[in-house]
């Protein structure tokens, strides 16, 4: 089967955007993109950088002298697609381009040429006042900084509008034989070319807001043309086009596989699509009950292609094609109209009793969608202007009238109702005696009825010509829809007469075309619009007017007729009255004596009333006293036979109790002498042991000393000669230079003595001169007796410590042997003790689970424990903490790229939160040192920020341990870094929207109060220059904010107040301490407190901590 191929996506664009309406549409989303507050500043920021000339032209290149440049700049522009080149000019100079089509390349060229890289302004500012085609100087910078601004303009607007998906169908950006494919590499291109000083351009801009970042792939330049439906679809990647435009979802191509060359990479093209209509509900079954798998799309399975392609025509055929809340406010309007039209002609036939009549229809909706239902009741309230009744999409469509009334009620001009043809076989019946009958039960309700009458036809005319008049009508009825529907546009092709007349068209592509043709129709109600509103309102106004003259009309009746019943009224009542007065005078005679004799009556029986009362009272007074004693001699009794049986059930218990306990008394005697004596066994036994390896081990020590002995004595006297010469020789040289050195002490000490006993002489001299002699002797004696009374002490002092140590490691020898047998023996007992204390620990805990799970076991408990189950048997290797850490600190040292480092940062940040081995491991390795290098090398981009907050999380998670916060403090300009960061998100300290740069202040005051907590290092930062000044700066920038906030929220809640609200005065943070007690996430402990949030109070904190005054 030959068919034409399908248009392209820039085809079917320049298609949809050549009617004038939707072009303009398309302009004014471009400017409202064009003119947004981020796009306008950065427009702004790029004008800047050009006046300043920051972005400058290269003084050799001229733009318009130089034809050769001037060719190359058009080639480049001109690469774009016509349609969306056309649109950022218009939206740059704020113009219409008066162009014969949207793909007229030329007439974009000539603009190019005369307004991008020329500017008539300029040269009229400029120009030589008498020489003609002659500039003053600066004319051509200023064209270069005029050409370079609309220029990066356009290139930048048109990136980002691709980017928006600003066009329905979303053509290609770049034309496909085009020499770029990417704003960024034509920008470069031009940046290489013609800047000056300039690198990589689409860095700076967008540094300015002007990013760009779109590249054409080759998936966008595929040819998503079908021609033949098994092998155009078997790779999967039309397929998913289809569904992606259905569904809006434009994630769905970038899980393609392309090329699609191997058999397994076309099945999960296709997997995309069937997974994409599992999750709408879509049931993927053929007519005969097989299941659509990706096998039978790839394997070129006709019918189950079709089968597939027919579910995504049925699943999308009203979600996608129509709008539900305009179908509505159609049928509404619709219903509306009729009833309105309905009305003013049952004024004028029946003016008092006329009621409009409901729509009976016997739509069959349960196993429709409520988007198909919407459909029918549309279906159904156009036709009732035509008398038509739609019960199903199958047979009421097959002679084309009700698609004709369709596209006649909102275009008369393409589908005149005269040119419909009513003679059809839904309405004329063919019988056996060749008569012809309409079918015209709902025929008389408007004045647009179809008023057929029945006819006799001539004998000779047959049935079978008859029933093929029937079929040519009908096959004239669809020849006017296509006609009318290839007038209209945008409605497909999907039926011939030859599929819907003489046979049960399918329901399918009736429900898909009535899709189609809702949305075309309600689409085009725009310009019949006004007329429609027009019409409504005089309906409306011509039905109050009959309304009121009916009613008028109606009153004047009713007078007439409430005048003559009144007086009729009054002479039959005054009838009534006299035979009414008759009939009283008689009853009233008759009730005088039948009061009488009531009257007697009551008072006998009022008598026996009394006396009845009183025997009654009284034998109720007696049974309510009795029974009042019987129920308390009742409850005494019971009282007292209650106590008496507790009593005797108290005493069996109590003796049974005395007994068991008896018996438990034994028992535990028992088995604890037994343990006691097993355990005194067992303790002679191992101190036998011990003592006997003691002794094996003094014998042993002992024996190897003597054999040591012997032997070095039997080496000393095995040497030769000449060593015990040599030994001799340095024995003397020795003891030659220690008495050398002992007399050089001999020698001056004398000396010092000597000066000592002249100094005492000549002190002493001057009062005894006649006893000089004798006390200079007795003083001399005196001192050399004080010397060597001082060197006995001296040898004394020295054999006493000798003799202590001596004795002192002969009775640590012995109290070593006895600690030993003593720690031994405690270990033995503690083992067993442990031992013992587990199992019943272990007893316990089995004790307590099976009573709890006997009590409690539900199921949601037991799915808990197999889902426990599950997980364990499903655990691997790699998911360990450990594993994951030394994955993640290998990645963090040996990759470069952001995206690498954020994913092991995540999992480095879960295994410090969670393992205190993972934080001694990071401690331990260079991890910490490439933390710090990463945080100094981050700007304040959004990425950057996410890699700076999980690195200070890592950070204080590390920290937070006791034995690895030192090695935190110790990397290098770790302090300096924490302070540089502090500076860096000052400004975003107390911004409430800002939550990232919040969290990032507040981690690191709590990182930096952690690492000061020490004392030791809590007294060596502040003395750092500029420490103190920067964090007291930070207070008040903080402090500041804080206080502002205060205000703001006190403000608005005196606003509230006054409107009748409530309000409450904003709490300053305390001052608190909480360092010491911020601990490990594993740490569970009620006084641990979590992280400070609050910036005013982190700051505080680490002042706090490092005993800086705030002020």
């Amino acid at each position: 089967m030959s068919l034409p191929k399908a248009p392209t996506k820039d085809e079917a664009s320049l298609k949809a955007y050549t009617a004038r309406r939707k072009l303009n549409r398309l302009r004014r989303a471009a400017c409202q993109l064009f003119t947004s507050e981020a796009m306008v500043k950065a427009i702004q920021k790029l004008e800047v950088e050009i006046e300043t000339r920051r972005l400058l032209v290269r003084r050799d290149r001229h733009l318009w002298k130089d034809i050769g440049e001037r060719q190359k700049v058009l080639n480049w522009l001109l690469s774009y697609n016509p349609l969306w080149l056309r649109i950022g000019l218009e939206t740059i100079y704020g113009e219409l381009i008066a162009l014969e089509s949207n793909s007229d390349v030329m007439g974009l060229a000539i603009f190019i040429l005369n307004r991008l890289l020329w500017n008539p302004d300029i040269a009229a500012e400029y120009r030589h006042p008498v020489v003609p085609h002659l500039y003053r100087e600066g004319h051509e910078e200023a064209l270069s900084k005029f050409t370079l601004k609309k220029l990066l303009l356009l290139v930048c607007f048109l990136d980002c509008a691709k980017r928006s998906r600003m066009i329905d169908h979303d053509p290609c950006l770049f034309c496909k034989d085009a020499e770029f494919k990417a704003s960024k590499d034509l920008l470069l291109a031009f940046s290489r070319d013609f800047l000056s000083g300039e690198g990589d351009l689409s860095r700076h801009l967008g540094f300015l807001g002007l990013p760009v970042s779109h590249i054409q792939t080759p998936l966008d330049e595929f040819d998503f043309a079908v021609t033949n439906l098994a092998v155009d679809l078997q790779c999967g990647i039309r397929l998913v086009r289809t569904v992606e435009l259905l569904t809006k979802n434009w994630s769905l191509s970038k899980q393609l596989r392309v090329p699609a060359i191997s058999r397994l990479q076309k099945m999960h093209n296709v997997d995309i699509v069937l997974n994409v209509l599992k999750e709408r509900g879509v049931l993927l079954k053929d007519e005969t009950g097989a299941s659509i798998d990706s096998r039978d799309i790839v394997d070129r399975h006709r019918e189950r292609t079709l089968a597939l392609l027919w579910k995504i025509v049925f699943a999308f055929q009203v979600d996608v094609f129509l709008n539900v809340e305009h179908l509505k406010e159609e049928i509404e309007f619709l219903k509306n109209a009729h009833k309105r039209k309905a009305l003013l002609g049952g004024v004028r036939t029946f003016p008092n009793d006329f009621k409009v009549q409901e729509d009976s229809s016997n739509f069959s909706s349960q196993t429709y969608s409520e988007n198909v239902k919407l459909l029918m009741a549309w279906v159904n309230a156009v036709c009732r202007f035509y008398n038509i009744k739609v019960e199903n999409f199958t047979v009421c469509f097959s002679d084309g009238r009700v698609l004709c009334h369709l596209i006649h009620h909102y275009h008369p001009c393409y589908m005149p109702l005269e040119a419909v043809c009513q003679r059809t076989t839904q309405t004329v019946e063919c019988s056996r005696t060749v008569t012809v009958g309409l079918n015209s039960s709902s025929s008389s309700e408007s004045d647009t009825s179809l008023n057929v009458v029945e006819e006799m036809f001539d004998q000779t005319v047959t049935s079978s010509v008859l029933y093929k008049e029937l079929l040519d009508n009908e096959k004239q009825n669809f020849q006017l829809i296509n006609a009318a529907v290839s007038d209209l546009g945008g409605i497909p092709a999907m039926i011939h007469h030859a599929d819907m007349s003489n046979t049960i068209p399918d329901e399918k592509v009736v429900i898909t075309y009535l899709s189609f043709l809702c949305s075309r129709l309600l689409d085009l109600r725009q310009e019949t619009r006004a007329a429609r509103l027009i019409q409504a309102a005089w309906r409306s106004y011509r039905l109050k007017r009959e309304l009121k003259l009916s009613q008028e009309r109606d009153r004047a009746a009713r007078i007439i007729q409430r005048s003559a019943m009144n007086f009729l009224a009054r002479r039959r009542i005054l009838r009534k009255k006299n035979a009414a007065i008759f009939i009283q005078k008689h009853w009233r005679g008759y009730l005088a004596r039948m009061a009488v004799f009531n009257l007697k009556k009551a008072k006998l029986e009022e008598v026996q009333c009394m006396h009845q009362a009183a025997v009654c009272i009284q034998a109720t007074f007696k049974m309510y006293f009795m029974s009042k004693k019987y129920q308390s001699m009742k409850m005494a009794a019971i009282r007292i036979q209650r106590q008496y049986r507790a009593f005797r059930l108290g005493k069996v218990q109590r003796k049974k109790y005395l007994e068991l306990k008896k018996s438990v008394i034994i028992l535990q005697a028992a088995c604890r002498g037994m343990k006691v004596r097993q355990d005194l066994k067992t303790m002679h036994q191992s101190a036998a042991i011990i003592q006997s390896y003691y002794r094996i081990l003094i014998r042993t020590m002992n024996e190897s000393a003597v054999i040591i002995q012997r032997r070095f004595r039997t080496f000393l006297e095995r040497k030769p000669n000449i060593q015990r010469q040599k030994y001799l020789s340095l024995l003397n040289a020795t003891v030659i230079i220690q008495s050398a050195y002992r007399g050089f002490v001999v020698r001056k000490k004398m000396q010092q003595m000597h000066q000592a006993a002249t100094v005492i002489q000549a002190m002493e001299c001057k009062g005894r001169v006649s006893n000089k002699g004798r006390y200079f002797h007795f003083k001399q004696r005196w001192f050399r007796a004080k010397m060597q009374r001082k060197r006995f002490l001296r040898d004394y002092q020295r054999v006493v410590r000798l003799q202590r140590a001596v004795r002192g490691w002969l009775s640590h020898r012995s109290a070593a042997a006895a600690v030993i047998q003593r720690s031994v023996r405690a270990f033995l007992a503690r083992r067993r003790r442990t031992k013992f204390a587990v199992g019943i620990v272990k007893f316990q805990a089995l004790w307590r689970g099976y009573s709890w799970r006997k009590t409690t076991d539900t199921a949601k408990t037991r799915a808990l424990r197999c889902s426990l189950v599950k997980a364990n048997e499903n655990f691997r290797e790699e998911n360990k903490l450990g594993n994951r850490t030394a994955i993640a600190i290998d990645h963090l040292l040996k990759y470069k790229h952001l995206s690498y480092i954020l994913a092991a940062l995540k999992h480095l940040e879960v295994a410090t939160r969670l393992s205190p081995v993972c934080c001694e491991n990071m401690a331990q390795s260079r991890a910490m040192f490439s933390i710090f290098v990463l945080i100094r090398s981050c700007n304040r981009s959004v990425p950057c920020m996410d890699v700076i907050r999980y690195s200070v999380q890592v950070l204080l998670n590390v920290s937070k341990y006791e034995r690895t916060t030192q090695a935190v403090y110790e990397a290098e300009n770790s302090i300096d870094t924490l302070l540089d960061l502090l500076q860096m998100y000052r400004g975003k300290a107390g911004d409430k929207v800002s939550e990232k740069g919040g969290s990032i202040f507040t981690k690191t005051c709590c990182l930096l109060a952690i690492l000061s907590k020490d004392s030791k290092r809590a007294l060596v930062r502040p003395k750092c220059f500029g420490t103190v000044p920067c964090i007291q700066s930070l207070y008040k920038l903080t402090a500041r904010k804080h206080r502002m906030d205060a205000e703001r929220i006190l403000v608005k809640q005196k606003t509230n107040t006054a409107l009748g609200g409530s309000s409450s005065v904003p709490v300053t943070p305390l001052r608190i301490k909480t360092v010491s007690r911020i601990k490990p996430d594993w740490v569970l402990r009620k006084d641990k407190v979590q992280e400070v949030v609050d910036p005013l109070q982190a700051i505080v904190m680490v002042m706090d901590t490092l005993g800086i005054a705030c002020y």
